[in-house]
């Protein structure tokens, strides 16, 4: 997403994002923070290029809030201001990068290649791989259970009461993955499990599974899976059918 109140900034970095051809599959943009953040929850952004002064919402109060319910989400600032003037700030609310404007082209690819690839390739979390960690395998039990749940950080972090920001971290160090990426891939193998065997309908599925948006669902599924849940299920269905038909001629 492209956060800037200038109509002309937005479309200069829309041009040059397409044009370096980054792999971006979907672009939004916001003229201000208070837009932004709506995006970001609506759509579970995952790169957002901001400015920081902007009317209704800066781009400071709009990141912190963003990076609190979206925490994996990459927020790269834009701005006219030295380095030295916010550093300290930006990065006591987690932002990931910032650019100086006007941004050249090369720089805006170079920062946005070291964050984007993650869109392209999902993570899959070993699913087998064991954790000693306590406090990790409280919350991972906890999210195997709970899965149909709204699984945000703050009751995750309240469970083993420690702080948001350090259970994201010691999550990835003790995984190899985000909470994000270990929920969403759980939520997706428990949906291959009822499109398999189960006669609901998508919709109803995605609902047990967590996922409040059928739509969504469905692209998040075929983004790991490389089909959509109804092509999944059809498949499951024509496999179970060939299985009986065999053992029917096999028993005749």
């Amino acid at each position: 997403m492209i956060v800037d109140d200038e109509p002309l900034e937005r479309e200069v970095l829309t041009m040059i994002i397409k044009r370096e051809n980054l792999g971006v599959s979907q672009l939004f943009e916001a003229e201000n923070g208070a837009d932004a953040v709506d995006l970001a929850k609506q759509k579970r952004m995952d790169v957002v290029l901001m400015d920081i002064k902007m009317p209704i919402m800066d781009g400071l109060t709009a990141a912190e809030i963003i990076k609190k319910d979206v925490p994996d989400c990459h927020v790269i600032f834009l701005t006219a201001y030295d380095e030295s003037d916010f550093s300290y700030q930006t990065s006591k609310l987690g932002a990931d990068d910032h650019l100086l404007k006007p941004a050249h082209p090369n720089e805006v690819k170079q920062t946005l290649v070291k964050y984007i690839p993650v869109l392209n390739r999902p993570v899959r979390p070993s699913l087998e791989a064991s954790c000693e960690h306590g406090d990790i395998k409280t919350i991972m039990e906890y999210i195997e259970n709970h899965l149909h749940l709204d699984l945000n950080l703050d009751t995750l972090s309240g469970l083993v009461y420690l702080n948001g920001q350090y259970l994201s971290r010691l999550f990835k160090q003790e995984t190899g993955c985000t909470i994000t990426q270990y929920i969403t891939t759980r939520r997706l193998e428990k949906a291959k499990q009822y499109l398999s065997y189960s006669q609901e309908t998508v919709m109803e599925i995605s609902e047990k599974c967590g996922f409040s948006d059928s739509n969504y669902f469905a692209r998040v599924f075929k983004k790991y899976e490389g089909v959509t849940p109804t092509q999944y299920q059809q498949r499951s269905l024509m496999g179970r059918k060939k299985r009986i038909n065999s053992f029917n001629n096999f028993v005749m």
